[in-house]
């Protein structure tokens, strides 16, 4: 049908419909053997600044202890714990665990009428942390079990009995029950569209993978990141269909005009955009070009810029266009960075506890037919960003 189309001159109004039907088309199936589309993978270091932060904010309670003494005297206890080192490890306890190594100090008061003192405590935790999905859509890090916790106290003066086992439940306590979800992607804020999910902690990394709902998008590669790093991928093909979605759901522009991007690449820090503009007053036309640009960061976030453009192809009566101002007005490249933004872990700042947890990014790449958007995540305190 399309062959008699084109013979007699294309009918663009029908040309337009069949090519958006086909660009709006989801893939709903999950076949058992699927290969991710878009990968989050975050470096052991990286989480475990993620852990020591949510960890010291646990035990940084302002907890009152009851400690009973002998002849039915009791004394209050008031600890406070710094976490100063978190190291992560591969775990077989679940199927998305990895095994925490917490090294802490504290400072812990007592009172006893008009008694009182402060000695010093040095704290190790060992136990298995899991991550999960809340929601449908959140990924967040949570203890699964509390193994070892053990204290080495100081002189604790006139102190008539020893507090480490108070403190040592108070620890596990904290640790296993009070420590807050640590958030590490929030899928539904990024609005890219997900098909299936699933975790990993093999090797000690975190791995995120999904697999869109684009038609026919192939596999993203992405290598195991640095050890203090974020690394989200996203494949080109992925990339391409979404990008497609969007400028169909856009529709029409000034002057009857819609934007067409039918496929992207990326390598290194330039990407090559097959672009298509239609024009549907009348009998209609399109003209096909091919776009070349810029991938860098501005203001620590993505940008796709658009800088050289040539024309390949053309329907018979087209008209001249300008198509990178109708990629301007159509704000789409701009919108799919701001997805990709929005899905590093911690992307937004994200509380836990007394601190915070934010995402920056420090680069953006195309490698192995894949978009790469490479950060690091920092522990902010009060209102620092």
């Amino acid at each position: 049908m399309l062959a008699l189309l084109l013979a007699c001159g294309p009918d663009i109004h029908s040309l337009y419909e069949a090519e958006r039907e086909a660009a709006l088309s989801v893939a709903s199936e999950r076949p058992a053997d699927w290969q991710p589309d878009l990968v989050i993978a975050i470096g052991e270091n990286a989480l475990a600044t993620a852990v020591d932060a949510a960890a010291t904010a646990a035990l940084a309670t302002g907890a009152n202890l009851t400690l009973a003494l002998p002849l039915g005297a009791s004394a209050k206890i008031s600890p406070t714990f710094t976490v100063q080192k978190a190291t992560l490890s591969p775990s077989d306890a679940c199927a998305a665990c990895l095994h925490f190594d917490l090294e802490g100090v504290g400072r812990v008061g007592w009172s006893l009428a008009n008694l009182g003192d402060r000695f010093t405590a040095i704290l190790e935790v060992g136990g298995v942390m899991e991550l999960r999905v809340e929601d449908g859509h959140r990924v967040v890090a949570k203890p699964f079990r509390v193994g070892k916790v053990e204290l080495k106290i100081g002189d604790v003066g006139s102190l008539s009995a020893s507090p480490a086992r108070l403190l040592q439940d108070f620890v596990r306590r904290a640790i296993g029950e009070n420590l807050p979800p640590i958030p590490l992607a929030d899928l539904a804020a990024s609005g890219l569209p997900m098909r299936d999910l699933r975790l990993s902690t093999a090797a000690g990394q975190v791995r995120i993978e999904m697999l869109s709902n684009v038609p026919g998008a192939r596999p993203a590669t992405v290598g195991a990141p640095g050890p203090d790093a974020i690394i989200l991928g996203l494949s080109e093909t992925a990339l391409g269909g979404l990008l497609r979605r969007a400028a169909f759901e856009k529709g029409l522009l000034q002057y009857d005009t819609a934007i067409d991007p039918r496929a992207i690449e990326v390598e290194g820090s330039t990407f090559r955009l097959d672009l298509r503009v239609w024009r549907l007053a009348g009998a209609g036309w399109y003209r096909d070009y091919e776009v070349q640009g810029d991938l860098a960061l501005a203001d620590k976030k993505l940008k796709l810029t658009p800088k050289t453009v040539v024309e390949v192809a053309q329907s018979p009566g087209a008209e001249l266009a300008d198509p990178i101002a109708a990629l301007f007005e159509s704000a789409i490249l701009d919108a799919i960075a701001s997805g990709l933004d929005r899905s590093l872990p911690a992307a937004r700042r994200e509380d836990v506890g007394a601190v915070g947890l934010r995402a920056v990014a420090s680069q953006v790449r195309g490698e192995n037919d894949t978009l790469i958007v490479e950060g690091e995540l920092r522990v902010v305190k009060g209102k620092d960003e």
